[in-house]
């Protein structure tokens, strides 16, 4: 027994290793796995008007693909107007606060003594910077892209439903759900943030679209940039803590009320598992494991559900 034992730690310290070693490999796969949940009643569709699966996989691969690229050009003004003035904004957000945080901030030094900033090096230019992540982003999109058209040409589709045949229409349930949620928070969200007089408030709704896939640490976020333009924007604090405010009442409201009513019980995770899933992904394959945490653990916790051989892990996962 304990012999089994130490060859499961075994086995699961090498399979993390794994993961993280080759996550390049990994996260482009897991992506593709994930809009293939989303996307392939679509092309169930496109089948019963008898269009064949490979050109009903073209056909919705390049109309997500012209989608992503349309929403993006219309997006990108605002939001490259937003970056240009986000040092602005923190500068300003600082100063007003300061008056709040000064008094910490003497009692810290007195505590621990003031010592000069350390120096560190200068890094590399910007702009190589940027262009550097933008290149290797285009080259991951590309892959992804691929791979998702062949698994839903039929890659994927037969042997995943031959093997488990309740998984996947249950994940991809469970996402399509979740997609339309947090669409519909976004576009409360900006619908509010442009009432109470906040910026840009199609880039809010944006950001709470793509937040609101990272529980947790997605509205923490969202929080702490409503708080700080709120500050650059108002002159009053009241004023300035509306928009958080308002987010957090929408979110709760989310949370609470409308999610329970919509998922209804069915592939509940439990809050505890689903903040150890972030925090492990996010260490593991960073930004983009974040944004594939919960997709993962809702198809562990169907595996669970569908087999017997996983049902510990479903129970562990499962509210």
């Amino acid at each position: 027994m304990t012999q089994r034992v130490s060859l499961n730690v075994i086995a699961a310290i090498l399979t993390v290793g794994a993961l993280y070693v080759a996550r390049a490999f990994f996260i482009p796969l897991a992506l593709a796995l994930a809009l293939h949940a989303l996307l392939r009643p679509l092309v169930r569709g496109l089948e019963r008007v008898r269009i064949p699966t490979p050109l009903g996989a073209a056909i919705i691969v390049l109309g997500a693909v012209a989608a992503g690229v349309t929403a993006a050009w219309s997006l990108s003004g605002p939001v490259a107007a937003w970056v240009e003035k986000a040092p602005a904004s923190f500068a300003n957000a600082r100063a007003k606060l300061s008056d709040i945080v000064r008094p910490l901030d003497r009692l810290t030094d007195a505590a621990v003594g003031a010592t000069d900033p350390p120096q560190t090096p200068p890094g590399p230019p910007l702009l190589a910077r940027f262009l550097g992540g933008a290149s290797a982003l285009l080259l991951g999109l590309a892959e992804v892209i691929v791979l998702l058209y062949l698994m839903l040409a039929g890659g994927l589709t037969r042997a995943g439903s031959e093997l488990l045949p309740d998984t996947e229409s249950i994940v991809t349930r469970y996402l399509a759900l979740s997609a339309a949620i947090n669409a519909c928070e976004g576009i409360v969200v900006g619908i509010v943030m442009w009432a109470i007089g906040m910026p840009d408030p199609l880039v809010w709704g944006l950001l709470t679209f793509a937040l609101e896939f990272i529980p947790y640490l997605g509205a923490t976020a969202m929080v702490g940039l409503l708080t700080i333009t709120g500050l650059t924007t108002f002159p009053g604090i009241g004023h300035a803590l509306l928009a958080p405010l308002g987010y957090l009442a929408i979110t709760m409201l989310q949370n609470n009320v409308l999610s329970p009513f919509v998922y209804a019980g069915r592939l509940k995770l439990k809050p505890l598992a689903v903040m150890v899933c972030v925090l492990f992904w996010w260490f593991i394959w960073g930004v983009p494991g974040v944004f594939l945490a919960i997709p993962i653990a809702a198809t562990l916790k169907a595996l669970g559900d569908q087999v017997p051989r996983f049902a510990p892990l479903g129970e562990l996962l499962g509210a």
